[in-house]
């Protein structure tokens, strides 16, 4: 009977990066979406999701950080960060990482960015009623106390403009 010895010969980066590329591919596929109710979808809601998978390639440039009241903060999320379906690019009326406009009604926004950002590994550590004009504040942790993250969801006419302030504190990913 021949007897097989160890073979000292490693998978070659083809194989490991194939394999890696499989494991993401599950792992996206296998991930469940939040709705928003009232915006199309099974539930007439529409998802949130995370803008893109990471690249992790190390060449990927962090954006530039702005000094805020809030903090330090990046100037862009990074692909990780839940982005509500059927969002738009928006001009806020102060510095943030990223605004979007959506349609919807605020209570319920807040609700799925909740529920996407605790998906997403982030600790809420509070969501507030709403204030007079109808907005409300999400303030989250990831991580490191000060990781943080603060979103905005506002009325603003016929649309709900959210915005984010994403902690320079936070690694880029």
């Amino acid at each position: 009977m021949a007897t097989m010895k160890p073979s000292s010969a490693r998978p070659g980066p083809l194989a490991v990066h194939g394999f890696l590329a499989a494991m993401l591919l599950v792992a996206a596929c296998s991930a469940p979406a939040a709705m928003v109710p009232g915006s199309p979808g099974a539930t007439g809601g529409a998802s949130i999701s995370p803008a893109a998978l990471p690249t992790g390639n190390p060449e990927v440039t962090p954006p530039t950080t702005t000094e805020t009241d809030w903090g330090a903060i990046w100037d862009a999320v990074p692909p990780s960060f839940p982005v509500p379906q059927g969002a738009k690019p928006a001009e806020p009326n102060e510095a943030v990482s990223v605004a979007w406009t959506v349609s919807g009604r605020p209570a319920s926004i807040t609700e799925t960015m909740v529920s996407a950002l605790e998906a997403a590994g982030w600790s809420i550590e509070g969501a507030s009623d709403p204030y007079e004009d109808g907005s409300q504040v999400i303030d989250a942790v990831r991580g490191a106390p000060e990781c943080r993250a603060q979103v905005t969801v506002a009325p603003r006419g016929d649309e709900i403009l959210v915005m984010v302030r994403y902690a320079a504190a936070c690694p880029w990913q």
